[in-house]
C-alpha cells in the first residue's frame, strides 16, 4: 500500500507540474500563433513589439488554472481511472478559466490585452490538457490494481458486491473472499456464497485461520471488513421506532476507538460514546434554516433562465406536462409534495406503480436523462427548501411505499427522518442513482451525525461539480 500511495502522490505531482509548464508554453505559444498565423475573425497580424508593452499576469493565471482544474476533479486519479471525458471536461473547465482570465484582466483594469490571445491560449491549453489526462488514465488504467481481500459473511460479501456492480473498478481488483467464522469450513461457507460459480464473482478462499496464507499467495493490499448485523443493531433499531427516544451510550472498544468514534461522555472514569441521540440540539442546525431560504432564494432567481431552457427542452422533446409532482416523506415522518422537471415519459408508472429509477432505466427520456447527470430536474425543489419543507442539504426524501419497505429492511432507516430531506447530500455526491438505500442511509446518518455549516459548503461545492462534470451519466 506504501508503493501504491506513493505512485499516486508522484503521479498527482506530475500533473500539476505538466499543467503549469504547459500553461506556459501554451501562453507563449499563443502569441506566437497571434504574431505568425493568419486567424479568421482578426484584421491583421498582432505587431511582435505589443507583447513588451502588455501587462502579462501569467502567475494569476496559473494559479486560478490549478485550482480550477482541481475543483474540475483534474486530480482525482480515481476519475482518471475511469472514462474521464478528457476531452469534454478540459474544454469545459478551461472555458471558465477563460472566463476568469479575461475578468482578471477586465478589473484590473488592462482592457487593451488583445483577447484572441486568450481564446488561442484556451485553445492550447485544453489540447495540451486532454492529451496528458488521457494518457495517465490509460496508463492508470492498465497498471497493476490494488488487490482487495474481503472479510464477511456470504450476505454482507453479496450485498457489498451488488453495491459497487463488479469485483473489478476504480482501480481495485477483489480477489476474493473470506468467512468471518473462524470455525466454519471452507466448503460449509462457499455453499452459502450465492455467488461462487458466477462468471467474474471472486471466489470463497477459506476461513479466517487461513489469512497469513492468503495475504501472501495473493499479494493482497488492502482489507475490507464487512460488518454482519449485530444485536446492538438490532437493539439500536428497536429502540429508534420507540414514541418516547432515550439517550444510548455505548462504552467503546479499541475497534470503536481506532475508526475515529470520540468519546462524548463518562460515567465515572469509563469513557461512553453517546449513539442515539437528538441531532438538532447542535447549535449549527439554529443557523442552518436562516441560511438555507436565503440561499435558496438567491439560487432561484440565478436558475431562472437555466430552468426555463430545461422547461422549453422538455416540452418539445416529449409529450407531458414540463413539472412533475410527488409526495414524498419529510421531517418527523410527515409527507409533503415535493416539485421536479419531469424526466420520464409520461404515464411511465401507468402500469408498474411506485419503482425506483435504475442506471439505464428506459422510462428517462433522452433529455431527461441530460437533466439527471446535471442534477438540473432538481431546481423546483428550492421552493420547498423556502416553504421549509425541505432543507439544501440533507438527507433525500424519500416516496411513502419506499420508506415503508425500507424502514422494515434496514435497520435505523427511520433515523435519517430527525432532520428535514434537502436538495442534495453526501450520499448524492459520493454515490450514483442506481446505489442501494442501505449503502446511502450510511452516508445520511454520517451527515446527520457530523453536521456544521463546513460540511453543508462541501457538499454544495461537490454538487456543483457532480452537475459540471456530469458525473454518474
Amino acid at each position: 500500500m506504501q508503493r501504491v500511495g506513493l505512485r499516486e502522490q508522484s503521479t498527482i505531482a506530475f500533473l500539476i507540474v505538466f499543467d503549469v509548464l504547459w500553461g506556459v508554453v501554451a501562453y507563449l505559444l499563443a502569441f506566437v500563433v497571434r504574431i505568425h498565423v493568419p486567424l479568421p475573425f482578426t484584421a491583421d497580424f498582432l505587431p511582435g513589439q505589443r507583447v513588451f508593452e502588455l501587462h502579462h499576469m501569467l502567475p494569476q493565471l496559473l494559479v486560478a488554472e490549478i485550482g480550477i482544474l482541481y475543483f474540475f476533479g483534474f486530480y482525482d486519479l480515481r476519475a482518471l481511472r475511469a472514462s474521464f471525458r478528457s476531452i469534454v471536461n478540459s474544454v469545459t473547465a478551461l472555458f471558465v478559466h477563460l472566463l476568469a482570465a479575461s475578468a482578471l484582466y477586465f478589473f484590473s483594469g488592462d482592457v487593451n490585452f488583445p483577447r484572441s490571445v486568450l481564446v488561442i491560449y484556451w485553445v492550447i491549453n485544453a489540447a495540451g490538457l486532454a492529451a496528458v489526462r488521457e494518457w495517465t488514465g490509460r496508463r492508470l488504467a492498465t497498471s497493476s490494481a490494488i488487490r482487495v481481500l474481503l472479510v464477511g459473511s456470504a450476505d454482507e460479501i453479496e450485498q457489498f458486491l451488488t453495491g459497487v456492480g463488479s469485483p473489478r473498478l476504480h482501480h481495485v481488483d477483489v480477489v476474493g473472499a473470506v468467512a468471518v467464522d473462524p470455525n466454519g469450513t471452507h466448503e460449509g461457507a462457499a455453499a452459502l456464497y450465492r455467488l461462487v460459480g458466477t462468471p467474474g464473482a471472486p471466489p470463497w478462499l477459506g476461513g479466517l485461520e487461513d489469512l497469513p496464507r492468503l495475504l501472501a499467495e495473493h499479494d493482497v493490499g488492502d482489507i475490507v471488513l464487512l460488518s454482519p448485523l449485530s444485536w446492538r443493531d438490532q437493539l439500536v433499531d428497536r429502540l429508534l421506532r420507540q414514541p418516547r427516544r432515550p439517550r444510548v451510550s455505548v462504552v467503546p472498544s479499541v475497534y470503536d476507538i481506532l475508526v475515529g468514534r470520540i468519546s462524548s461522555g463518562r460515567i465515572h472514569d469509563v469513557p461512553l460514546i453517546e449513539v442515539v441521540k437528538n441531532p438538532r440540539d447542535d447549535l449549527a442546525y439554529l443557523a442552518k434554516r436562516i441560511t438555507d431560504f436565503a440561499i435558496a432564494a438567491l439560487l432561484g432567481v440565478v436558475a431562472l433562465p437555466l430552468m426555463a431552457a430545461a422547461a422549453l427542452a422538455i416540452r418539445v422533446s416529449s409529450h407531458g406536462p414540463v413539472f412533475y409532482h410527488q409526495r414524498r416523506v419529510g421531517q418527523g415522518g410527515h409527507e409533503f409534495v415535493i416539485w421536479k422537471l419531469r424526466t420520464m415519459a409520461k404515464g411511465a408508472e401507468s402500469g408498474s406503480g411506485p419503482v425506483l429509477a435504475s442506471a439505464g432505466d428506459e422510462r428517462v427520456t433522452p433529455i431527461g436523462r441530460l437533466l439527471r447527470a446535471t442534477r438540473i430536474d432538481e431546481i423546483p425543489q428550492l421552493w420547498n427548501v423556502m416553504n421549509g419543507t425541505m432543507s439544501l442539504i440533507g438527507p433525500r426524501p424519500e416516496r411513502p411505499e419506499f420508506v415503508r419497505r425500507y424502514a422494515e429492511e434496514i435497520p435505523g432507516y427511520l433515523e435519517r427522518l430527525q432532520v428535514k430531506p434537502g436538495l442534495t447530500g453526501l450520499a448524492q455526491v459520493n454515490g450514483e442513482y442506481h446505489t442501494s438505500a442501505a449503502y446511502k442511509l450510511k452516508y445520511d446518518l454520517a451527515y446527520i451525525y457530523n453536521y456544521s455549516l463546513v460540511l453543508d459548503l462541501k457538499i454544495m461545492v461537490e454538487t456543483v461539480k457532480v452537475m459540471v462534470t456530469r458525473r454518474g451519466l
